[in-house]
């Protein structure tokens, strides 16, 4: 991580010449289009035809390669200068706040200066600092992601068959990065401890009808049992009937593609947490169903899917209060057509809906995500759930 002291010496316009230079590289790729396309004379044939054909098609492939990852590199790089200059704000505001408050930042470190009167509380001072230094980590480590990708060859021409195209496919790689980094900083979750529901006398009383026990996080335990107190047990054999009636349209939708991280995933977590809405409020329905994500065996990537999805579903069924479940279900299956819901792709990354192809997006089934996910532990804590079900 960068010193605050090297973070004040970053130059936004010391990146952009980089961008610059390698934009106009860029350019000079894509303009040898018609060198390619008049690179073998009309009616030459034979053995010599066929082999400079064969080098025209290599020569061809590498370029589209190329102008991809110095499209992408650029895209990138204009990126990080628009960054570097919103950083460089940020850190001139907070040195500034510093000084008109008899304080210096020295090193990264918040001192007092001889004399100071100012009100400034020294704590929130650093905790501002922190959150430069963090700013300037993510900027470099979003860089260094783009640049790891072009070296790899993770970021291809994606079957471009034009080097116009290659560009632009280059580009999008970047931007669905950027897209997916931003979706996962909003939407995750702090992990919680798990239990097995139902439990004790009220638990053998739910066995008896029918509820198998279970792992959940101990906030969605806590809420269930707040439900069967109020609700009883016909209170959560409805809750339950609403969970499968989400899983049983959401198999027959989208042919069934993408039970796991997918199209028909996506739409049951929308769909559920509408109909949980209807049922018990807005309010409820987001908290259990963020509880439901806090289960450490679950992968950021998917917790961010269904995250968004949940909330999508939750808005749905708010701007139509008064809309059947069918009618929801029919909302929430055009919501996914028209890309306001997430799935991921076959690069384990979160895409708008209408952006990826039904059954062909990540195939979680025969590729488990890992399942141990200690970088959860930073993620936003939603506390303790409080809001009670609606009662009608």
């Amino acid at each position: 991580m960068a010193t605050w002291d090297e973070v004040k010496q970053w130059r936004a316009d010391a990146v952009g010449q980089v961008g610059d230079h390698l934009a106009a590289r860029r350019n000079l790729v894509v303009d040898l289009q018609d060198e390619l396309d008049g690179g073998k004379p009309a009616g030459w044939a034979g053995e010599a035809a066929e082999a400079a054909d064969n080098d025209l098609r290599a020569r061809r492939q590498s370029l589209e390669e190329l102008a991809a990852r110095l499209s992408a590199a650029v895209r990138a790089i204009d990126d990080t200068e628009q960054s570097v200059r919103e950083l460089a704000l940020r850190v001139e505001a907070t040195e500034d706040r510093a000084v008109r408050n008899g304080l210096r930042i020295v090193n990264g470190e918040v001192v007092e200066t001889q004399g100071g009167t100012g009100s400034l509380d020294v704590a929130a001072l650093r905790i501002e600092v922190r959150a430069v230094l963090a700013q300037a980590a993510a900027i470099d480590s979003e860089l260094d992601s783009v640049l790891q990708g072009i070296r790899s060859g993770e970021i291809d021409d994606a079957g471009a068959t034009t080097l116009a195209e290659a560009a632009a496919a280059g580009e999008d790689r970047v931007a669905d990065e950027r897209r997916h980094r931003d979706l996962l900083d909003k939407y995750q979750v702090r992990t919680d401890a798990t239990t097995m529901w139902p439990s004790g006398l009220t638990g053998w009383l739910a066995e008896q009808r029918g509820f198998a026990k279970q792992e959940v996080t101990e906030a969605e335990a806590a809420m269930l049992d707040d439900l069967q107190a109020r609700k009883g047990i016909l209170g959560l054999k409805e809750f339950a009937d609403i969970r499968q009636d989400a899983l049983h349209v959401a198999e027959g939708k989208f042919e069934g593609k993408g039970l796991t991280d997918g199209h028909a995933d996506a739409f049951r977590h929308a769909y559920w947490n509408a109909l949980m809405a209807q049922r018990y409020g807005e309010e409820w329905a987001g908290e259990f169903a963020t509880a439901h994500e806090r289960n450490p065996s679950s992968h950021p990537v998917a917790v961010g899917m269904d995250l968004h999805n949940n909330e999508v579903g939750r808005e749905i069924a708010r701007t139509n209060p008064d809309a059947s479940p069918q009618e929801l279900a029919t909302l929430v299956e055009q919501a996914v057509n028209d890309g306001r819901m997430v799935v991921i792709d076959d690069n384990d990354t979160l895409v708008p809906s209408n952006e990826a192809v039904p059954g062909e997006t990540r195939d979680t089934r025969a590729h488990p995500w890992p399942t141990d996910n200690p970088g959860r532990g930073d993620d936003r804590d939603p506390g303790k759930p409080s809001a009670k079900p609606d009662q009608y």
